[in-house]
């Protein structure tokens, strides 16, 4: 056997290998899906669809087709970057957002990713589901959309701002959930339309990068400041892709600096 050939066979192991942890780390964003952020979600589904089909070439969505534009822009933005790349950043995006992933072959749930990553992001999670009623917290009400339930358990005068083992408060959940009723409560209650996650990010950059409109109009309805900037420098107008998203953004920003 040839050196060369030998060279091919330690590429060959190596690219098996990152095949084989990209798998992994699919199968575990299958199982939990809804436990992430949307805005976390829709960069995984740009990276899989890198990783598995390479360079988008497919044609923007209509302007009606707000889900499938969103998540054609994360796709589109990666540009040129190669399968192996994206499948290695598609782990790494993982275990940034996922302490808990290892990334070994005990964790099964096999499956391939569709509809928003996995399945609709406004379905309830596997382990929500199975989770006590007793046991659950306002913020699993909030990410349940259930506001009945959050109404009952939230006291009056409550701490609105303290932030859950993912970085995000109460009205972070409720935008990226893109629930409006929840959101409106929760201002009503006294959230704070500018506060920040642990990324330095408001409600206003989730509903952007979601594209939601729904919760943007609320939002900017609610005197939600544009020029906050996140830990990166980035305002709300900076982190969105969807046209209809920036043209608002804009249209809000020119209407508050006349």
């Amino acid at each position: 056997m040839s050196d060369s050939d030998l060279e091919m066979g330690d590429d060959d192991v190596e690219q098996s290998e990152l095949e084989q942890q990209f798998r992994l780390a699919t199968n575990h964003v299958t199982a939990k899906a809804n436990v992430y952020a949307a805005k976390d979600l829709l960069e995984l589904y740009g990276l899989y669809k890198q990783a598995t089909e390479g360079v988008c070439h497919t044609p923007r969505p209509s302007m009606l087709q707000m889900q499938a534009r969103s998540k054609w822009s994360a796709w589109q933005a990666l540009g040129e970057m190669t399968k192996p790349e994206a499948q290695s950043a598609y782990i790494a995006k993982l275990r940034s957002i996922d302490e808990d992933y290892e990334g070994d072959s005990k964790q099964k749930t096999p499956g391939r990713l569709n509809g928003w990553v996995v399945h609709s992001i406004e379905s309830v999670p596997v382990e929500e589901q199975s989770k006590p009623e007793h046991l659950k917290t306002i913020f699993d009400h909030v990410k349940e959309n259930n506001l009945p339930r959050l109404r009952e358990q939230l006291k009056p005068g409550a701490d609105l701002t303290p932030l859950d083992e993912q970085g995000m408060a109460l009205l972070h959940w409720a935008t990226d959930r893109n629930a409006i009723e929840i959101i409106q409560y929760l201002v009503e209650c006294g959230a704070n339309v500018n506060q920040l996650d642990a990324e330095q990010q408001t409600p206003l950059h989730y509903a952007a990068s979601c594209g939601h409109v729904e919760a943007l109009r609320y939002l900017l309805s609610s005197n939600a400041d544009l020029e906050l900037r996140d830990a990166d420098g980035q305002t709300c107008l900076d982190v969105a892709e969807d046209e209809q998203i920036c043209a608002m953004l804009q249209a809000a920003l020119q209407l508050r600096n006349t």
